[in-house]
Parts: structure tokens; sequence; C-alpha cells
């Protein structure tokens, strides 16, 4: 898995994850799913050195939650479809070595996109979830003021192909997971002179 090197922050990350998700509320508002997940950001961090991993500081674990808006989706009424997708807040926070890591959704930018589930199996069933979202994130190490990172759209298909009932924290952390992982990947291609691991 790739990486990516914040400049302003003079730190790398390498084969960053997001994993653990347990849903903490879900609830439906004027027609809409409001889901609020808690989930753990894990990277290996590294010194900057000029755009490439340097020396290996250690391994990250920042703990934070997310929450997810699926517009005009009732789970008990309508849970197929194709549904305009809002992440309106997303926060990992956490230490390393005593120092300080934060990524976090940029509050000035919306981060939208849209999500399809379908259901592919009827026995026990089983549903596919596709994504695709405009993600805007900021970063900031030991205090530092916020980075923002560019705007990447990432297009996301759960690995395992097929998640079980969508109304379950899988969607959301699904989502979520392919979101920062796919940010990271994507900011790395666009710096030819960043290091692959």
């Amino acid at each position: 898995m790739g990486g990516v090197c914040v400049s302003g922050l003079g730190r790398c990350t390498q084969n960053a994850t997001v994993s653990g998700f347990n849903i903490l509320t879900s609830t439906v508002q004027n027609g809409n799913e409001l889901v609020q997940v808690s989930a753990t950001y894990s990277a290996d961090i590294f010194t900057d050195a000029g755009g490439i991993p340097g020396a290996f500081l250690g391994h990250l674990v920042l703990p934070g939650t997310a929450n997810f808006t699926y517009v005009g989706r009732n789970p008990s009424v309508n849970p197929l479809g194709t549904f305009f997708t809002e992440l309106p807040d997303f926060d990992f926070l956490g230490t390393l070595n005593g120092n300080t890591f934060e990524v976090k959704k940029d509050p000035t930018k919306a981060s939208t996109g849209s999500t399809t589930i379908s259901q592919i199996t009827t026995a026990a069933p089983t549903y596919l979830v596709s994504s695709s979202l405009q993600i805007f994130a900021i970063y900031s190490f030991n205090g530092s003021p916020f980075t923002p990172a560019p705007p990447r759209t990432t297009d996301l298909v759960p690995v395992s192909g097929s998640v079980p009932e969508p109304g379950s924290g899988v969607l959301a952390g699904s989502i979520l997971a392919g979101v920062l992982v796919e940010s990271l990947r994507r900011r790395i291609r666009s710096r030819p002179d960043a290091l692959r691991s």
C-alpha cells in the first residue's frame, strides 16, 4: 500500500489502514439516514526526507469517529438504490512517542458523493455497496496548524465484494476505509518524488 508525505508537517505515512468500525448511533431524520461510527486509523510514520519517507518514527494508532448522511435513505423503507452521501465530519487523534497527530475533515469544504446499494443474493441476503466521494482532509502534527491535503475523489467497492445488511456499520465503515486509504494512495501518485512501499 502506498503512503503520503505532508511537507508542511515534515512527516510521511505508509501502510495506512482504517479498521474496527462500530456504530455509535444510527437514526433516520427528515428522511435521511444519519450514522456515526467509531474506528481506528493506523499507519507507519517516517520523517519527510525531501518528499520520500526517511527515518522510521513508529507505528501510529489514532482512535476517532466519523459521521455519514445518506440522503433519502430509510433502511426500513428504501434500503436499496443510489443515495447522495455526505461525510460531514471525521476526526482521528492520537500520539506517537509523546507527539500528537490528527487527521480530520476540512470544515470549510463539503465532502460529498454518492453510494449505491444493491442486493446480490436473497437467501442469507448480501449486498453490493459502491461509492464515489470527493474528500477534503486536513492534517496536524504535534499541535501544528492544520495543513490541507488536495481534494481527492475515491471510488470504492468493498474488497469482499458484498456486505451484510447495509444498515450495519459495514456500510459506513467500508466507505470511510476507502476514503482514507484511497486518499493517501492518490496523493502519493500525484507526487512522482514520493516513495511507494
